[in-house]
């Protein structure tokens, strides 16, 4: 090979050329170190995310445990719960039924009793009556509502014996009788039953509304 063919062929041109196939093949490395990098960050994600999901898996295994075992306590809290209290029901039932059977009894026996087994202060027991007797004289119509206040009436007399009982307990004074003739013109009870005068009973101070008397009054039955 000659000088002029040793020239020819190492040429500027081709002094190019092999700068251009440099810079590829740094290219073509650096593409397979990105892809070997990439490849290496794929291996290990795929190797961690078992794990990761694994734990994930574990945890939420122990959660549906902690919820079942919850459900399990609240079931058998309520069952008990259902339990006092159908157990309570049944002895409110049974209460009920003693405190009816208990009401009954008593209603029996008191229906045995004496209407009247004592009487207020200042009250006088006959016949099962309670009557008073005022120490203070007013007109009748005062005697009337002194009565009335006290749930009484003015004294109505029934047979001779409580004739005799109030004659004696009122020690000869003279009091009012619940008689009056206001409401029909005929002589009646204050209570609107009739009466036939007995001159040897009544007296008319016993009547005369003008009169002042002491009064007697008996509690209604």
């Amino acid at each position: 090979m000659d000088e002029n063919e040793d020239k020819a062929w190492w040429r500027p041109e081709s002094s190019h050329g092999y700068v251009h196939l440099l810079s590829a093949g740094r290219s073509q490395w650096y593409l397979c170190a990105a892809l070997c990098v990439t490849l290496t960050l794929s291996l290990s994600l795929l190797i961690l995310m078992p794990s990761r999901f694994g734990s994930v898996d574990r945890k939420l295994s122990d959660l549906e445990r902690s919820v079942s075992n919850l459900t399990e306590s609240v079931s058998l809290h309520l069952s008990k719960l259902h339990e006092k209290v159908g157990n309570l029901e049944t002895k409110l039932s049974d209460l009920k039924r003693s405190v009816l059977n208990m009401t009954e009894r008593v209603s029996f026996h008191s229906s045995k009793l004496p209407k009247k087994v004592g009487c207020p202060d200042g009250w006088n027991l006959h016949n099962s009556s309670c009557y008073f007797f005022s120490a203070y004289q007013a007109s009748w119509y005062t005697a009337r509502d002194s009565c009335r206040s006290m749930d009484a009436t003015l004294l109505i007399l029934t047979d001779e014996e409580e004739w005799v009982f109030v004659n004696i307990m009122s020690v000869g004074r003279p009091f009012w009788l619940g008689l009056s003739d206001e409401r029909t013109g005929e002589w009646e009870w204050v209570n609107e039953s009739p009466y036939i005068m007995n001159r040897r009973q009544v007296k008319s101070s016993h009547y005369e509304l003008d009169n002042f008397c002491s009064h007697c009054c008996r509690v209604l039955e």
